[in-house]
């Protein structure tokens, strides 16, 4: 009967703990756009300003090439949080949904390339102060004659984050997730996770091979410059709870993690193995300048157990002041999480 009986109680522990992690890997709640993060036991954690993976990669890169440089600039994001639960005994259950549509016009191509270029140099003034040989796309190619016959997409081609601009001369390459459609429904985590494992774009899968071929480190970047954060509830199982979504408007490197990627630097050194030195930014970087009018209104906007549209209209120039604010912010952080590891 004891034996019997300690069966049962871990039975029932494993069921516990089982439900505690399908409810956290279900779950996509962010706050002020960072992506919260939740233990075996469901409680809350803080993700790092950086989640990193195969960071031993970085270690020792001299001389460098950026074979990818891509900013990405939504105009569009859709969000739906639900809530749902049902009594213990499955006597009664509650749902709540909420949703909120953004869209932001006003800000022109030119507006973005100029924001794209000044960003790439900063990057790579950063690198060459941090200590890094970089050498351009031209030397890359003569290096490594395979990079020269990639194929590449014109500036402003469509992408998971809207429109996909590469520096004055070069090319979009898009990365891992790029081409997946944009999903924040609250299921993106599993979603994404189970694409990224299959999607081998070719600036990924033959970056080592340029790299080695090249006897190079090889830099892939995006950056997202987003309209706003958001904080959302996600999905989640509570009895009698809540859902909601707020908006903030103002310039944003988007944040993501390793399901549901955002702004990220993947470095491949000339013997990686194929496998790549990733970091992706956590954290938002957001700046609280006006965009456009719609700041003079309401600076908070809030969808809860409601469908709510919101429309920005941006003025280019604040919007690009704001955007290089951000920049500024962010590159010397990208850049750092690979001079950390020199």
């Amino acid at each position: 009967m004891q034996a019997k009986s300690m069966f049962s109680k871990r039975v029932v522990l494993a069921m516990a703990a089982l439900n505690l992690v399908a409810s956290a890997v279900q779950a996509q709640e962010r706050v002020d756009g960072v992506i919260q993060k939740r233990g075996f036991f469901g409680q809350s954690l803080s993700p790092d300003e950086f989640e990193i993976i195969h960071g031993s990669e970085f270690k020792g890169a001299k001389k460098v090439a950026i074979s990818v440089f891509n900013v990405a600039f939504p105009n569009e994001n859709k969000y739906v949080a639900t809530t749902r639960g049902t009594s213990v005994l499955g006597a009664y259950g509650t749902s709540a949904r909420a949703s909120m549509s953004t869209t932001m016009k006003g800000v022109d191509q030119a507006t973005q390339q100029r924001i794209t270029d000044k960003a790439y140099a900063l990057f790579v003034e950063q690198l060459r102060e941090a200590g890094y040989e970089v050498v351009d796309q031209a030397e890359l190619a003569r290096l490594a004659p395979e990079f020269g016959k990639w194929d590449a997409l014109p500036n402003f081609s469509p992408g998971r984050f809207g429109a996909y601009v590469a520096p004055t001369g070069q090319s979009v390459r898009f990365l891992t997730g790029d081409t997946a459609k944009r999903d924040t429904s609250g299921f993106m985590g599993q979603q994404m996770s189970m694409f990224r494992a299959l999607d081998k774009p070719l600036a990924y899968s033959r970056s080592p091979y340029i790299a080695h071929d090249g006897s190079i480190g090889i830099i892939a970047v995006t950056m997202v410059v987003d309209y706003g954060v958001y904080t959302s509830t996600g999905d989640s199982n509570r009895l009698g709870g809540s859902a909601k979504i707020a908006f903030k408007p103002g310039a944003t490197m988007a944040a993501g993690n390793n399901a549901d990627s955002g702004t990220l630097i993947e470095y491949w050194g000339p013997q990686s193995g194929g496998f790549p030195a990733v970091a992706y930014l956590q954290k938002p970087v957001y700046s609280d300048r006006a965009l456009g009018p719609l700041e003079d209104l309401a600076k908070d906007i809030e969808s809860a157990q409601a469908t709510v549209a919101v429309a920005v209209v941006a003025d280019p120039k604040k919007f690009e002041v704001a955007a290089d604010e951000v920049v500024g912010i962010a590159v010397p952080k990208l850049v750092g999480v690979m001079a950390a590891a020199k």
